[in-house]
């Protein structure tokens, strides 16, 4: 990092910069947790692709490990470009309880607060809690894993099933620091009504990776292009075929 970024994420509490988009709405740097989220979604062209893979207006999209919410704010700016009236609905998933204000303000200044549910808790497990272990030096590496320099949160799990009930997931968007490795496994049902997913898939075994795109590939969800490498994770797509007409 250079002098000036560092800086920026030093002074921008104080020194903000505020975004407007085409649709007035703004999108605000308050922290240097905001900077590093909104450098990881609007300045990487993996999540950019929403534009080119949604073929009809979206009725709902779930974000998992939705950290600030830059990228429900990124997918609704690409759906409002491209379809004329927007009407869809967001679930929003984030374990780290320091995130949830910060997501909430961003949602509100994108006047999305009335088409967003947010809900802090963990995914993977159907019920029970587990351990989270959060730096508060960097919110957006918690870990179920202890972190050095972490302090630990219990931190209840979240039944996604329960909250969409029987309807389609237009899209759902994985990025939960390896824990994907549980949630899909164990969520098989609900990415039977998944059309679109875009994925985080971080290190491990040979075994649990072909175990996870097998599992996809049971729900009827097929990679949809060549992974792309992003630092230690592949950053992925998967597509029911009957969707993509």
């Amino acid at each position: 990092m250079n002098f000036n970024a560092f800086l920026y994420r030093r002074l921008c509490k104080w020194i903000t910069c505020e975004l407007t988009t085409s649709f007035n709405s703004k999108i605000k740097l308050n922290s240097k947790y905001e900077v590093a989220s909104f450098s990881d979604v609007f300045c990487h062209p993996f999540y950019w692709q929403v534009f080119t893979y949604l073929k009809k207006q979206p009725q709902l999209i779930i974000d998992c490990g939705a950290h600030c919410g830059h990228f429900t704010i990124l997918s609704d700016i690409c759906i409002r470009t491209k379809f004329s009236d927007v009407n869809t609905k967001y679930i929003l998933v984030e374990p780290n309880p320091f995130l949830i204000p910060i997501l909430e303000k961003n949602l509100i200044d994108a006047n999305m607060d009335d088409r967003t549910n947010v809900k802090q808790g963990l995914l993977g497990n159907k019920k029970g809690k587990d351990t989270l272990w959060i730096n508060p030096k960097n919110y957006l590496t918690a870990s179920l894993d202890p972190l050095k320099n972490s302090n630990a949160y219990q931190v209840d799990y979240i039944d996604l099933l329960e909250l969409v009930g029987d309807r389609t997931i237009d899209l759902i968007k994985i990025d939960i620091e390896g824990g994907e490795y549980n949630f899909v496994p164990a969520n098989l049902s609900l990415l039977s009504q998944t059309n679109l997913v875009f994925i985080e898939i971080h290190s491990a075994t040979e075994e649990m990776h072909s175990h996870l795109i097998e599992s996809f590939e049971y729900v009827g969800l097929k990679v949809a292009c060549e992974p792309i490498k992003n630092c230690d994770h592949q950053l992925l797509i998967f597509q029911r075929e009957s969707s993509q007409s």
